[in-house]
């Protein structure tokens, strides 16, 4: 879902419901999901990505971490910056 930042002129995205079936969990599947995204939200010209999980999801946060992205303060979300 893009969304902006309009105090700062700056496009982002909002990933939203991503998941991986169990079995899939530890293929690099999510990660490949993250990728696309960001891709997508580079060719979108996005300055940034945001998404959110829920709070007992701790392997999910460790997934966006890994990725890059950095801790909001009202986690649990998350925010990585995009080089365009």
């Amino acid at each position: 879902m893009p969304i902006g930042q309009l105090q700062f002129g700056a496009r982002g995205m909002d990933m939203h419901h991503l998941f991986v079936l169990k079995e899939h969990c530890g293929a690099g599947v999510g990660r490949a999901l993250i990728n696309a995204s960001l891709e997508l939200s580079k060719e979108l010209s996005c300055k940034y990505m945001t998404v959110g999980t829920h709070p007992d999801n701790t392997a999910a946060a460790e997934v966006y971490l890994a990725a890059g992205f950095e801790r909001l303060p009202n986690a649990p979300r998350f925010r990585i910056g995009i080089d365009g």
